[in-house]
């Protein structure tokens, strides 16, 4: 079975039907990092997700690890600096998902910035671009999307048709593999909540409908904890946000 580790939380998930695969990773969403104005000092914010990367590094199976975005509260340099430096300390495979705190051009850290200081401290990084795909495992492959706003910040997530056929390249490329899919925001809400709703996610969904090799989408966004498994057998895993536990399953 495909098991999934988020930090405390352990979610188990059937056998996926028509790929039998195994692989274990750790997600981890929304840990809002407020960096410490004393070099000697850490906040809390710092202080969880250090317990993160030093919990995750003790698991000798994990594969790789996913941060779903909101890695920073604010959008500036001191934040992401503190926010890498700590992450930099995973001994295994790390990929990062812009969120709508992250990263934006009015007034905040621009994505091509934002793309280039990451990759400067993970090569596993695309330095380029903060929609991209990896390897991650045997006849398995990551795809990470970016949701978010380029300009200005916004709680509306957005996956744009261009992206959509970027995507779907990948999964007609790789028909015979498990692509497993991590985001900010959800396509599919965990609850209600219009303020935090995905602009277009009906033809997202419908993309989705062609193509059986797509196991999962984790997401964040929300700070709820839920499993939704919709009609094609994709699993729709929201992410709460570290150190919360608000869950419900369905």
């Amino acid at each position: 079975m495909i098991r999934v580790l988020l930090i405390l939380i352990f979610l188990f998930i059937p056998q996926y039907s028509v790929i039998a695969k195994s692989l274990e990773f750790a997600i981890v969403a929304d840990t809002h990092i407020i960096p410490s104005n004393n070099l000697n000092e850490f906040t809390e914010s710092e202080k969880n997700l250090i317990f993160a990367v030093e919990s995750i590094n003790r698991n000798n199976s994990i594969e790789f690890t996913v941060f779903l975005g909101d890695c920073i509260d604010k959008s500036n340099l001191n934040s992401l600096y503190s926010f890498m430096n700590i992450v930099q300390n995973l001994n295994k495979p790390y990929y990062i998902v812009v969120g709508n705190h992250d990263a934006y051009s009015g007034g905040g850290i621009a994505k091509e910035d934002f793309a280039k200081i990451v990759h400067e401290y993970n090569c596993c990084q695309d330095k380029k671009d903060t929609s991209f795909y990896f390897k991650a495992g045997k006849d398995a492959y990551g795809l990470i999307l970016d949701g978010s706003s380029w300009v200005v910040p916004s709680a509306h997530g957005r996956y744009l048709p261009e992206q959509l056929k970027e995507a779907e390249k990948l999964f007609k490329y790789k028909k015979n593999d498990m692509i497993m899919i991590f985001q900010h925001f959800p396509i599919v809400a965990p609850k209600d909540n219009y303020s935090h709703s995905t602009l277009g996610a009906e033809l997202y969904l419908s993309l989705l409908e062609k193509y059986r090799n797509i196991i999962l989408i984790a997401s964040g966004h929300y700070h709820y904890e839920k499993i939704i498994t919709d009609k094609n057998g994709i699993y729709h895993i929201s992410a709460p946000a570290f150190g919360t536990r608000k869950s419900k399953s369905g």
